[in-house]
């Protein structure tokens, strides 16, 4: 159980209402509510925790409450009769597991950071040298996990034998023990859906975020290949559903379409259907069509030509005034004095040096104005000295690609340390962490409570991931917020470290 489970399971058994716990923690009810749904997620060691605990087994008194929850989190009924070891089992028990959701967002970043194109190696795949697989009726049914793989594999050689490229729609809330579970079906699946892509095909996928947080971003990993090519557009859909009957929707419209309906412990007997009925075809696209409409962007990805999109989506993002952490290998683009700022785009390829130099000068202003009311806070990793006298410090690639080989001139970054010391000393609400561990993360992560994230790879090929989605900005929230661990605001010290490095330089 997630701890949002656990706290709802204890709230009901306990009746007790957002408001009640709310005065009892000294939290607002409004903040109780979102962490019951999941849309706050745990903060280790908050001071609430011990209160809460404490709250419930001294409103556990009843019989069937008290077996009940005994049974819950595996405790002797009798053991209650002891209210301080009791409390610590219930914190102990709401704590439990929740590292896994950090574990799941850093694994993710990793996958971005590491990411690099590679020549597949060719998959022998029967279904892609023979007609023999693939059916002639407009209508086969196939069972079960393995049927559903057969499925897929004879829905996608039927998209590449098309005359045409289309929009794939495709749709499961199934468990995805059918991609997941067989590494070499695993692999004809990519190479099949690569060779789909190459073909011009483009795909809507509605992502389910319902799963937890592992199983989604681990389903975002698997796409992750794909996402790169910008050729994927994910949504998801925003309200509850009651999760009984699971579906699979995927459709190639006017070629192919697979549907499946199952409960959710009988995947593994499951009738998967594969249509090519034109009829068919035509009223399972309005549906998905239907469905799509209800649906919100998951997520957009903007690749290396997708400049100017980009730059547009950032200027909003900043315009918001709400609290922000970055965590960034490099100095932010928005402390960069503007004759250091005017300088690298002028010694950059780009044909519209004027636009970016304008485009710096926005982000700028909207920074100040920010911090002006809310707080931004920074996780930073310095350079050696060395690197910065020989001149190899890369300037933060922010979506420009026109300026992602750029390297700082020694006498640049020391203007941009200065400048940042500069903004430290004048805003109470900028402050910096250095982390001393010696990363070489290939990614920004930049995030606004309650607002969106967005990853920005560096390295090649580049890549931006912009999510508004609130669980997921959410995990991201509090992932950086750990990191940066917001408890130990210490200016005095970074202000030592920033100027011990500019008196070395």
């Amino acid at each position: 159980m997630q701890f949002y489970e656990k706290l709802d399971f204890l709230m009901n058994i306990t009746k007790t209402t957002n408001s009640t716990l709310a005065m009892y923690t000294s939290l607002d009810a409004s903040h109780i509510s979102r962490l019951r749904r999941g849309e706050r997620r745990l903060v280790k060691e908050a001071d609430y925790l011990k209160k809460m605990a404490h709250y419930f087994i001294s409103h556990c008194i009843e019989d069937y409450q008290i077996k009940t929850l005994s049974q819950i989190i595996k405790m002797q009924p009798e053991h209650f009769q002891d209210s301080k070891k009791a409390t610590e089992v219930i914190y102990q028990w709401l704590i439990g597991h929740e590292e896994t959701g950090h574990a799941s967002i850093s694994g993710f970043l990793d996958g971005i950071s590491d990411f690099q194109f590679r020549k597949n190696t060719p998959v022998s795949d029967e279904f892609t040298d023979s007609d023999s697989k693939i059916p002639k009726k407009d209508v086969a049914l196939y069972y079960g996990i393995e049927g559903k793989r057969e499925a897929v594999l004879s829905f996608l050689s039927l998209i590449l034998e098309a005359d045409k490229p289309t929009t794939l729609l495709l749709y499961s809330d199934e468990s995805m023990d059918w991609l997941t579970g067989d590494p070499s079906f695993a692999a004809k699946w990519r190479d099949l859906l690569a060779r789909v892509i190459l073909k011009g095909n483009r795909i809507k996928v509605i992502h389910t975020v319902s799963r937890n947080l592992d199983e989604m971003l681990e389903a975002l990993s698997k796409w992750m290949p794909l996402y790169m090519t910008g050729a994927i557009e994910p949504y998801y859909y925003p309200k509850k559903r009651d999760g009984v009957f699971k579906r699979t929707l995927f459709i190639a419209p006017k070629i192919t379409a697979i549907t499946t309906s199952s409960l959710d412990m009988m995947t593994h007997q499951a009738l998967n259907i594969l249509f090519k009925d034109k009829k068919a075809l035509a009223a399972l696209t309005s549906e998905f069509e239907s469905y799509l409409f209800m649906c919100r962007p998951l997520m957009q990805i903007f690749t290396y030509h997708q400049k100017q999109q980009y730059l547009d989506l950032l200027k909003e993002f900043e315009k918001d005034a709400t609290p922000t952490l970055l965590k960034s290998n490099c100095l932010n683009w928005s402390t960069m004095p503007s004759t250091v700022a005017e300088s690298i785009i002028n010694r950059s390829d780009s044909d519209d040096k004027e636009k970016l130099i304008q485009y710096y000068y926005d982000r700028k202003e909207a920074f100040e104005k920010g911090l002006e009311h809310c707080s931004f806070h920074a996780l930073l990793q310095l350079p050696s000295v060395t690197d910065v006298r020989e001149g190899v410090v890369n300037v933060a690639f922010t979506g420009i690609p026109e300026t992602s080989n750029i390297c700082y001139t020694p006498f640049e970054y020391k203007a941009h340390l200065e400048n940042t010391i500069q903004y430290l000393q004048k805003y109470d609400n900028y402050n910096i962490k250095i982390t001393t561990k010696n990363r070489h993360d290939s990614f920004i992560l930049y995030v606004k409570e309650d607002l969106g994230a967005i990853v920005i790879k560096q390295n090649a090929p580049h890549a931006i991931f912009a999510i508004n989605e609130i669980n997921m900005t959410a995990a991201f929230w509090d992932y950086l917020r750990d990191e940066i661990d917001l408890s130990e605001k210490d200016k005095t010290s970074t202000l030592k470290d920033l100027n011990d490095l500019y008196s070395r330089l």
